[in-house]
């Protein structure tokens, strides 16, 4: 009788300090962080519970930290990281939370880099941004690293950025989300960096890239669904048909009274005596970023255009936030009941073009 040979493998399970991971994480890396996280280690429940001494803590974060650097090529693959046998050390939701606290990020930090290309240089720069977003260099070149491997391993597949990233990195929704705008922005080179716009916070960034990627964006080859990566360059071709709205004196008139009209059917709206002087150059501000989108230098100037035609000159008129909402409801509604609307085609152009377009302004007139 022939005896079978078997390969065994006996493993223990590896346990994880997801404290110790969050000091990594944040970048907790020379000895004297490692010290300063000593001090803060002794003060959990779990040092006092099991009366660890201040040499037995540091050689705990030692011995973690010299894991995490052996885990960090799996946590770049966290497909692989989650699903393969080589990582059966760990429990599943342990490496799913791994993988969640090794991609999130600083949305200050995030601020800084979107208007900036992922080069090398940025990378230079990334001490300078450490010390304005007020993080640790090693946090802040995790972060920087991740958005350069989440915007190379997403730019050739097919189907939307949000879902592609979801999917790939094994990351929620509201992260996948974060990653989708930034990759956005920085490869449709929107200019986001302007003294006049340093009052938007990542969060409007977030909020309007998701109008325009939803909107905006050419659709993906048989699923015919918004890509979110590539803008559609024939819409915006296609806008200049808009042009009418404001280059014919009747269309313009019509358009004002209309707006008017529909501005008095709501009480107390003040800013219906300030129509009479000011809607023509507001409308104008709106057709000429509107037509302007098919010229790349006018593309990448969306937000400053945004700020400085529209934002700025209603703030100096004194709108209030939600009667600027209030116009641009009139404003968009009422140019569907005006002749150039009778084209099936313009009417089509024109809500794709103003829905995300009155979206975006009304979420960015704050101080």
């Amino acid at each position: 009788m022939q005896a079978a040979m078997l390969d065994v493998t006996v493993t223990s399970p590896s346990l994880i300090d997801m404290e110790v991971f969050n000091f990594w994480i944040e970048g907790y890396s020379s000895a004297f962080i490692v010290k300063e996280a000593c001090c803060k280690l002794a003060a959990t429940p779990c040092a006092k519970e099991f009366a660890m001494s201040a040499r037995m803590l540091e050689t705990h974060i030692r011995d973690h930290y010299s894991q995490f650097s052996v885990l960090e090529a799996g946590l770049r693959y966290p497909n692989t990281f989650v699903q393969a046998c080589a990582y059966n050390q760990l429990s599943l939701s342990i490496r799913k939370q791994m993988v969640q606290k090794y991609y999130s990020v600083e949305e200050r930090l995030l601020r800084e880099l979107v208007g900036r290309k992922l080069s090398n240089k940025t990378r230079r720069e990334l001490s300078e941004l450490a010390e304005r977003c007020e993080l640790r260099l090693p946090s802040c070149k995790r972060q920087f690293d991740n958005l350069v491997c989440v915007a190379r391993r997403t730019e050739d597949l097919s189907g939307r950025l949000v879902d592609n990233i979801q999917t790939l990195f094994l990351l929620p929704r509201w992260l996948s989300e974060f990653y989708a705008a930034v990759v956005f922005i920085i490869t449709n080179r929107f200019e986001v960096l302007k003294r006049s716009l340093s009052y938007i916070t990542f969060g409007d960034l977030t909020y309007c890239a998701r109008q325009l990627m939803l909107h905006w964006s050419a659709l993906t080859k048989g699923d015919n669904v918004p890509s979110g990566v590539d803008l559609d360059l024939q819409f915006f071709q296609d806008l200049k048909e808009c042009k009418l709205l404001v280059e014919k004196k009747d269309y313009l008139v019509r358009h004002k009274l209309l707006v008017t009209r529909a501005l008095h059917e709501t009480k107390d709206v003040r800013i219906v005596g300030m129509l009479d002087a000011n809607f023509k150059p507001i409308s104008k501000a709106v057709i000429n970023i509107a037509c302007g989108l098919s010229q790349a230098r006018e593309m990448h100037d969306f937000f400053l255009d945004i700020v400085e035609k529209l934002i700025e000159p209603m703030r100096s008129l004194g709108w209030p936030a939600d009667e600027v909402k209030l116009f641009f409801n009139a404003y968009g509604s009422s140019a569907a009941l005006l002749p150039p609307a009778k084209s099936t085609s313009f009417k089509s152009i024109w809500t794709r073009f103003i829905i995300p377009f009155a979206n975006c302004v009304e979420h960015l007139y704050h101080k």
